[in-house]
Order: C-alpha cells, then sequence, then structure tokens
C-alpha cells in the first residue's frame, strides 16, 4: 500500500490471492509451480478492464509467476501492466535457509532487467536498487547476508555448496 500512497494512485485489489497455496517459486518442478500460480490467483475483471495496473510483488525469482500475472491481467482486459519489485534481482542462491532454486534457474542471474520485462510481458519492470536497501538499513546494512541479491557471499562458494549440500541430506526426500 505504501507504493500506492507515495504515488497517489488509487489502491484496488483487483487481483485475488488463494491463502489456500503456498510460495510457488520452491515446488520441485515446473508443472507443479505453473499448477500452484494457476490455483492461487484470479482477477476482479471490473477493476482491471481498460487500465493500466501497476502490480507491487515482494520477489520475482523464475519469472513464472509473474509472468501468469501479467497473463492474466492482460486476459482480463488490461491496457498496460507494470511490476514493481520490493527486492533486488535475486542472483545468487541462499545457502542459509530460505529455500531458492540454485542460480541458473534465478532469472536475474542471466538476465537483465529488459530482458526479464520481456520474459513476463510487463510494459516496465523495477526494481528495488541494492543500494537502496542498504541504504535503508543504515548502519545495520553489514549485520545481514545479501548474498541473494549481490553474489558476495560471507563465506566461499565451496563451503556453501558444501553446506547446502550437507542440508539437504538432512531432509526428507520429497516425494
Amino acid at each position: 500500500l505504501g507504493y500506492y500512497h507515495a504515488a497517489g494512485i488509487p489502491f484496488q485489489n483487483g487481483l485475488i490471492r488463494s491463502h489456500y497455496v503456498g510460495r510457488t517459486f520452491i515446488q520441485p518442478t515446473q508443472s507443479s509451480r505453473d499448477w500452484g500460480v494457476k490455483l492461487k490467483l484470479s482477477t476482479v475483471r471490473s477493476i482491471i478492464e481498460g487500465r493500466s495496473i501497476v502490480v507491487v510483488d515482494d520477489s520475482l525469482v523464475r519469472g513464472t509467476t509473474s509472468k501468469k500475472i501479467v497473463n492474466l491481467l492482460r486476459e482480463s482486459g488490461a491496457r498496460e501492466v507494470h511490476m514493481r519489485i520490493c527486492s533486488p534481482p535475486m542472483v545468487g542462491s541462499c545457502y542459509f535457509g530460505v529455500d531458492t532454486p540454485n542460480r541458473e534457474e534465478l532469472i536475474a542471474y542471466s538476465m537483465d532487467v529488459d530482458e526479464i520485462r520481456d520474459f513476463i510481458g510487463a510494459d516496465s519492470l523495477a526494481y528495488l536498487p541494492l543500494d537502496e536497501m542498504r541504504d535503508e538499513l543504515a548502519d545495520e546494512a553489514s549485520e545481514y547476508c545479501d548474498a541473494c541479491f549481490s553474489a558476495q557471499y560471507p563465506i566461499s562458494i565451496a563451503e556453501e555448496e558444501a553446506f547446502a549440500s550437507s542440508q539437504n541430506a538432512l531432509q526428507p526426500a520429497r516425494a
């Protein structure tokens, strides 16, 4: 809501999310991620039709959900779809507790912002710049790991991969 307030544009909830479907980016296969997005989202056509829409999302990991959102909004008659992401682009895997895919599956690892915008089909795409995120954290910025955004890890990659492998070995196998 802060984005809309600061931009001086009205907020209307034209995209409805089911709270019974979890985070789709952690699903093990693309087909299960696609199915999860279909179950998770629906639109309110009367709010969307003929309008320019700004979607504010917390992150863009693989691009699966964002692409589906843009398509849903266009199918509901959106004139334009603009994506705003409340984090910097994710360019590195997290080895410290967040279930993210390996970096080759992260869309921002291999595409720049314009390529991602084209891939998801949005009219515009903007992320929170990493330096602005760090500025907001002020003196505490050095206390937080931002390796998924900066690819600057607090330990060497070989150590991280070994750590991740040891953690994965402790996890039960996915069916």
